[in-house]
């Protein structure tokens, strides 16, 4: 049997990709991509969907391109790099916090950008220190530096833009996660064996952190006792909505689901990111109610203002382990978004079990939104990419196709967010993402079963989940 090499098979795939990413953009009368050049590219508006068959494409690419970084990379410089790559993810949170991206937008001339000492001085830093930050990000791809101590905006770093989700997601999550995670290996080699093999949301990495006996969530957290706190996470949370609202928004029937139902009602919805981009997306579904502790009223009614979409959008007190207000009140869409992967099955099926109380006898039903984990297995066999985008031709909703060989099953670094996400919830709170077996597991404690899962443009499942009778 032949050998296939890696190399070959990889660049075929990656070239295939990037052709039809290519042709989607002369579809969509679209220029290239640039990093040399000052001005967003249409394709990284909030707001653009990107077509399925483009997606995937690009999923693809970004995968393949890692995979051959991987084989023609050294080891050795890899570990060194990966030992130092803090500086770049604290470099990210620290231009967010100082609006780097706006000084440089301010700029008389933006493709030339601003001088090190007068982004410093704006800014009141060290300047040495800023511009060894700067060149780091501009080394990474964030921006530019188009001569010697100038600098300037690409298309990456309009991500951090003021009050968008991506500057939420550098400013806040990078603190919580960066702290919690950063004392994980302490935790889970404390020498209190009790304290090391336990999985209560009270004996975590956050709390060796914050020095505190309270868990990071519920009603009597570290969070309910810092409404700061809780605000700020509350942003951060809705920042990572950047890689997952769309595609929750435009690959789910809301329309459909809609019919014959009173609302939308998003439990646990923290400020109303997600019911926002989904009244925005669907104009024409009228009532959204996020539902969650008294503490988020304020940011959600500051949030849902913002947006223009007080009318559509409701805030109402819950405590999701308590019995629904809506309860017997009328037929919903109900939404858990991000929100099981914080409690373990048990606490997972109580806050289940009230959700499910409101669907028996109605037309209700329950949407869960969270990652659903895959192995990383890769195998040296599959369909090619080829093949696979001939199958999307004509496509109008979004199916993932399968890894071409020598691809993992969850697309490397295209699937990434889920796993590091899941880094931050065992720091934070003794909890994990789940794979679709897990998943059953904790939805069968509830008495309900897994109707279907669905796939997202986004790092997200959406699992549609009703009560099982024979429970």
């Amino acid at each position: 049997m032949a050998v296939v090499s890696e190399i070959s098979s990889l660049l075929e795939t990656l070239t295939t990709s990037i052709d039809v990413f290519k042709t989607e953009l002369v579809k969509q009368s679209f220029i290239e991509p640039s990093l040399m050049t000052s001005r967003p590219h249409p394709i990284d508006d909030p707001t653009y969907v990107t077509p399925p068959i483009m997606y995937e494409a690009r999923r693809l690419a970004v995968s393949a391109l890692e995979r051959l970084k991987l084989l023609l990379e050294s080891p050795s410089e890899a570990v060194a790099s990966a030992a130092v790559s803090v500086a770049e993810i604290q470099g990210l949170r620290l231009v967010a916090e100082l609006g780097i991206h706006e000084v440089l937008e301010d700029a008389s001339n933006q493709e030339e950008g601003v001088y090190i000492q007068v982004i410093a001085e704006k800014t009141k830093t060290d300047s040495l220190k800023l511009e060894g930050f700067l060149r780091l990000l501009a080394n990474a791809g964030w921006f530019r530096e188009t001569r010697p101590g100038y600098f300037a905006n690409n298309r990456r770093s309009h991500t951090l833009k003021a009050g968008s989700k991506g500057y939420y997601a550098a400013k806040n999550m990078i603190y919580y996660q960066s702290n919690g995670v950063g004392k994980l290996p302490e935790a889970m080699t404390h020498p209190d064996e009790s304290f090391r093999m336990s999985r209560s949301p009270d004996k975590t990495a956050w709390n060796l952190y914050a020095g505190t006996d309270l868990p990071f969530f519920g009603s009597n957290s570290w969070l309910q006792q810092k409404p700061g706190e809780a605000q700020k996470f509350g942003l951060g949370m809705g920042g990572m909505g950047v890689a997952s609202d769309n595609g929750v928004a435009f690959d789910i029937p809301w329309v459909d689901l809609v019919k014959d139902k009173d609302a939308i009602v998003d439990v646990g919805g923290g400020q109303g990111t997600l019911c926002c981009a989904l009244a925005a997306a669907h104009p024409e579904i009228k009532q959204f109610i996020v539902q969650d502790l008294p503490v988020t009223r304020e940011v959600a009614a500051k949030y849902i203002s913002s947006k223009g979409l007080t009318d559509r959008v409701k805030f109402e007190e819950q405590n999701f382990f308590e019995p629904n207000k809506l309860k017997g009140k009328g037929n919903y869409v109900f939404m858990l978004t991000k929100i099981l992967h914080d409690w373990s099955d048990e606490e997972g099926a109580k806050i289940l079990s009230r959700i499910r109380e409101c669907l028996e006898d109605s037309k209700s039903q329950l949407l869960i939104t969270d990652p659903i984990i895959r192995p990383v297995i890769v195998k040296g066999e599959g369909p090619s990419a080829k093949e696979s985008f001939a199958a999307l031709e004509g496509q109008p909703r979004y199916v993932p196709i399968e890894p071409p060989p020598f691809i993992p099953e969850d697309f490397g670094m295209a699937g990434r967010i889920g796993n590091q996400v899941n880094i931050g919830l065992i720091a934070s709170c003794n909890a994990f993402e789940r794979t679709y077996a897990s998943l059953e597991t904790m939805v069968r404690l509830a008495g309900m079963r897994i109707k279907g899962v669905t796939a997202t443009r986004g790092y997200v499942h959406v699992a549609e989940v009703e009560v099982d009778p024979g429970v």
